[in-house]
């Protein structure tokens, strides 16, 4: 027994003196930069999982890893017969295991800014027409809201929607609050299912989409809600609902609900997602001329971005432009049930 604690004890001190002690005496600066990258990775690896199921599957695999070194250390021959029978097959294990995980974080990076630079942002001549879709879908989404009618509208994003656009009908027409309502009309025959606007257009109606995997609590919600956030968790896309049973305008994005948005929010949502940094810039150019407008009233005195007069305390309390969007909620935000 001493004797193969003295050899284990041998073969653990080559080790840490063969891939340790002697890689730092030639330490540099690009081992650093090295170590510093894989440090980046593992910890986005590790928030990427954590909230997944494959989080589990990662911390069970370690187990194995360690197992299958100590079963190595120690010289048993059978077992390490059997780890490398798995070892010869784990990468398409891997693959098969992680499938999923590993299509959702490829599309994350297939849709950041990396790898599509001016995805943040649209045209000029293409605003026009992101305000006017945006007007259309607010007077049609608000309209079936009073009516309690029920809608389920997808802005696809750079994720697109094949797949799923096969199980529907295919429309093609201009976005107008009249359309959008007629084809969510309960006795309509398109009624059911997901409408799907791309390019500014209404591509498809009555799709049929997934439901999530999520385990958030929905409460009352029905079928419309699971099957925004199904959709929302498998791509970039950006989804409208219309409660048939409240009323309540949600929307879902990244895999997250947000319940209970009103006129103003919602359309500076959809601004947001459909014209991106064009729509921010213009609505702090549009809040900073208001501010400038309003403090020329009160002082009687022009005002340039140069010159500030200085006011008193009352005047300082006057009402000032909304603040930027607000984020979407976590699973821990959701409503409780009976909501």
């Amino acid at each position: 027994m001493s004797e193969n604690l003295r050899s284990l004890w041998e073969k653990t001190e080559d080790f840490v003196l063969r891939y340790v002690v002697e890689p730092f005496r030639h330490f540099g600066p690009l081992d650093l930069l090295d170590i510093l990258i894989l440090t980046v990775l593992l910890y986005a690896l590790y928030r990427f999982a954590k909230t997944r199921r494959a989080g589990r599957v990662v911390a069970g695999l370690c187990v194995v890893v360690v197992m299958s070194l100590l079963v190595t250390l120690l010289h048993l021959p059978a077992l390490t017969y059997i780890v490398r029978l798995f070892a010869s097959a784990f990468f398409f294990c891997f693959v098969l295991i992680f499938q999923p995980e590993i299509r959702d974080a490829l599309e994350r990076i297939g849709n950041s800014r990396l790898a599509a630079p001016r995805s943040d942002t649209i045209p000029k001549k293409l605003y026009p027409l992101a305000k006017e879709v945006t007007a259309e879908t607010l007077d049609a989404v608000f309209e079936m809201s009073e009516s309690c009618t029920g809608a389920l509208i997808v802005f696809e994003g750079l994720t697109k929607l094949g797949d799923y656009v096969e199980s529907g009908k295919y429309v093609d027409a201009r976005v107008t609050s009249h359309l959008l309502s007629n084809i969510f009309f309960d006795k309509a025959p398109l009624h059911d299912g997901a409408v799907i606007i791309r390019n500014f257009r209404i591509y498809a109606a009555s799709v049929v989409l997934p439901s999530t995997k999520s385990t958030m609590d929905f409460g009352s919600m029905g079928t419309r809600h699971r099957a925004a956030v199904g959709v929302s968790e498998v791509s970039d896309a950006l989804v409208v609902v219309v409660s048939e049973q409240s009323g309540k305008v949600s929307v879902a994005q990244e895999g997250r609900l947000l319940r209970g948005v009103d006129r103003d929010m919602l359309e500076d949502i959809l601004m947001t997602y459909l014209a991106g940094n064009l729509y921010l810039r213009t609505r702090r150019a549009e809040s900073k001329k208001l501010f400038l407008e309003r403090l020329e009233k009160l002082t009687n005195t022009p005002v340039t971005d140069r010159e500030e007069p200085k006011l008193e305390a009352e005047q300082l309390e006057m009402p000032l432009p909304k603040p930027g969007i607000p984020e979407l909620y976590d699973e821990e935000d959701m409503p409780t049930k009976g909501d």
